[in-house]
This record gives C-alpha cells, sequence and structure tokens, in this order.
C-alpha cells in the first residue's frame, strides 16, 4: 500500500490500541483521541457518507444518544458524566470504522496486534506470579491477584476471541511460514492456560462453549461421526486433566451447584459472586418494575440498586457497592426497556445475524458477549466497553471470507 503520512498514523493508532488493549493501560484514552484528530485529517467525503448511512454505526450512535439523553436527567450528575465518559467509544468508533477506508492488511495487522497483545500480557502476569511465589506467594497465580491489568473474567474473554483469530486465520494468512504457525501454537497453549489461571467461573464456562464450537468450524468440512467422537472424547480429557492441573479453578464453580435457587434461603450478608448475583438480580428485577419506560435514569441506576439493598438487608452487596452484575439488567434499570431492547438488538440482534449471514467471527463475539452481559455489567468498565464496540465494529466492517481471501 502506497499511503500517506497522515494514513499511516491513522492505520496506526488502532494497530497500537489493539495491542494495548489486554494491558488495559490508561494510555488508550490517549491512543483513541490521537486516532480521532488524525481522522479529521483524513475524511473522504463519499466514504463518510457512505459510512453515515450504514445501519451499524447508527445502531451504536443510539444507544449513546439515548444515554446522553438518560444523563441528562439524572440526579447523580458525577455518575452521568462518568457514563458519558466510559460511552465515548459509541460515539467515536462508529465514525472511525465505517467512515474511512479499511484495507484487509490493515484489519489484519490489527488482528495480529491483539493476538500479539494478549501473548505478552499472559507472560507478564505469568512471570509477575512466578516471582511472587519464590517468595511463597502462590496465591498470585490465581483470579483477581493473577489477572492484574484487567478483570479476569473480561481477560479470558480477549484470550478466548484470540484463540479463535488464530485457530481460523493464522494457518492461511502464515502458511508459508513455519515459525509462525508453530509460534501460533505456543500462543493457543499459553491462551489457555491462562485462562484457567485467571479461574473466572464465567471464562471457564465459557471456553468450554467455544472450544468445542471452534474446533467444529474450523474442521467442519473434514468431521464424521468417527472424527467428532475423538474430538468429544478429546474435550474430555482436556477437562479431566485441567481440573487435576487446575483445582481450583474448578473448585470455583462448584459454588455454583451449592447455591439455592431460593433467595430467601441465601445469606444477605454473603459478598460471595454466585450468591451475591442471585440476591441482587431479585432487587434489580424489583426496581425494573418500577421504572419499566424510561429507568432510573444512567446516573442513577446504581443509587438506586445501593438504596435496595440497604432497605432489603444485602449488607454483603451494599458494602462493596455492587453494581447489577448483569448488563441488561443494569441497562433496564437506567434507560428502560426502550434502552434495554437497543442493547439487546446489539447482542443477540447480531448474534442471530452471525448464524443467518454466516459469519462466524461475529456469531462467535457475539456470543461472548452474551454470556457476559449476562453475570457482569461490561459496560460500566473501560476494558468490557472498548472491546465490545471495537470488535463490533471490526466484525461488521469485515468477515472471515474476506480476510482469509487475502491470506
Amino acid at each position: 500500500m502506497n499511503l500517506s503520512l497522515k494514513q499511516r498514523l491513522f492505520y496506526f493508532f488502532p494497530t497500537l490500541l489493539c495491542f494495548c488493549l489486554p494491558f488495559g493501560s490508561l494510555v488508550l484514552s490517549g491512543l483513541i483521541v490521537l486516532w480521532t484528530i488524525v481522522s479529521l485529517f483524513n475524511i473522504d467525503k463519499e466514504q463518510f457518507k457512505k459510512g453515515i448511512a450504514n445501519k451499524n454505526l447508527w445502531w451504536l450512535l443510539v444507544f449513546f444518544i439515548y444515554t446522553l439523553i438518560s444523563a441528562l436527567f439524572s440526579s447523580n450528575k458525577a455518575e452521568a458524566g462518568f457514563s458519558i465518559e466510559i460511552k465515548m467509544c459509541f460515539l467515536l468508533f462508529p465514525f472511525l470504522f465505517f467512515c474511512f477506508k479499511w484495507p484487509i492488511a490493515v484489519i489484519k495487522r490489527c488482528i495480529v496486534s491483539f493476538v500479539s497483545g494478549c501473548f505478552f500480557a499472559c507472560l507478564v502476569l505469568v512471570a509477575r506470579a512466578c516471582y511472587y511465589a519464590t517468595t511463597g506467594h502462590t496465591e498470585y497465580f490465581f483470579y483477581t491477584q493473577f489477572s492484574l491489568f484487567i478483570h479476569a473474567s473480561y481477560f479470558a474473554m480477549y484470550l478466548i476471541l484470540a484463540i479463535a483469530l488464530i485457530v481460523l486465520l493464522y494457518p492461511d494468512w502464515f502458511k508459508t511460514q513455519k515459525n509462525v504457525t508453530y509460534t501460533s501454537y505456543l500462543f493457543v497453549i499459553t491462551f489457555i492456560i491462562t485462562i484457567f489461571l485467571c479461574s473466572s467461573k464465567l471464562g471457564l464456562i465459557s471456553f468450554f462453549i467455544s472450544a468445542p464450537l471452534i474446533s467444529f468450524y474450523k474442521y467442519r468440512s473434514l468431521l464424521n461421526v468417527k472424527k467428532i467422537s475423538y474430538l468429544i472424547i478429546g474435550i474430555i480429557v482436556l477437562g479431566f486433566f485441567s481440573y487435576k492441573l487446575f483445582p481450583e479453578a474448578f473448585n470455583r464453580l462448584s459454588s455454583l451447584t451449592t447455591v439455592s435457587s431460593s433467595s430467601s434461603s441465601l445469606d444477605k450478608t454473603s459478598s460471595e459472586s454466585t450468591t451475591v448475583r442471585i440476591l441482587i438480580w431479585e432487587q434489580c428485577i424489583q426496581i425494573m418494575k418500577d421504572n419499566f419506560w424510561f429507568g432510573t435514569g444512567v446516573g442513577d441506576a446504581n443509587d438506586a440498586l445501593y438504596g435496595s439493598y440497604e432497605a432489603n438487608g444485602l449488607t454483603g452487596a451494599f458494602s462493596h457497592k455492587f453494581n447489577a452484575h448483569n448488563q441488561y439488567f443494569q441497562t433496564f434499570i437506567g434507560l428502560g426497556v426502550i434502552g434495554f431492547l437497543i442493547l439487546l438488538s446489539l447482542t443477540v440482534g447480531y448474534l442471530v445475524k452471525g448464524i443467518i449471514k454466516k459469519h462466524f467471527l461475529l456469531f462467535l463475539f457475539s456470543l461472548l458477549i452474551v454470556l457476559n452481559f449476562t453475570v457482569e455489567s461490561m459496560l460500566q468498565a473501560s476494558a468490557g466497553v472498548l472491546f465490545f464496540v471495537f470488535f463490533f465494529c471490526l466484525f461488521n466492517l469485515v468477515n472471515e471470507e474476506e480476510l482469509l481471501s487475502e491470506g
């Protein structure tokens, strides 16, 4: 590609952003600002008009605008301001993706950069855990003390997507570069080990759902009943050895089977993740009923939750100031049913689109988002917002067939 300096800068910042995403650094905001500034010198009127007409752009903009309006009518202006600040990429990323030309080679660099960033983040975390282990602190190999940069669930989600990108794209992209192929095997093994070290319940569940789907899709043309049986046996064996190697991770899953479905029997003082979620969701449903159409306002959503925790004796949730731990509930409480339906369209709607259009990367990405939105308020944290909006735009800009056609 023969690119001018301003074009090279425009494509440089998203590439660097992809590498930095797994580190959750504050530098990400600066990169987005610089990327946006540079974009103003690269506007092509025809491409801009085409981008403005893109329905994917408008889905994201409508969600942002509705959030902005809700924030203006919120009582807690500080929280409302934070909601707008953290969701600014709903405004910026659609413009940056759909209103500019994106050569496949640039998208390929962004994907490779993201995968590489995930790998180096894993290396840093493992090296850090090894260092602490030498001083007797082996707990740094486990869960939140291991996942230093971003929430363990989010990091596991990043790594699952990175595994899918390697398995589906790298063999074609680097088929003549055997050293890259062998290195990619190391990447996948490292990512799987790190997912277990993160010890996130949702991360493990997402992995065991995603791994068979990725395998089936990749090797679908080669599969028969015998090979499918081998694949299932292989997954079971992987699960067994994973349990033996990472018992702490699976011990966290055991809490899912011990929690009663009746909230009346649960300890309201608990802050254990599974128990407290069930208690919180009961309060969420009541708040949603009371504020069905327009919600409490995005700035007042958490205040409504805290008040409900205090009034109903949820001392564990109240002392930790927990949010809804479910993005659909969080959005419904803040924006009402309209905001909820927009978010549902952006997630479940695009999961269905991925199936209909046979766009596996969009489907898998949407599946990971739906799973994480179910138990985490992902759009309350920059690591969740950036990942969601960036890859939503990317996978609606190009599909895997187009990526592989340029392999």
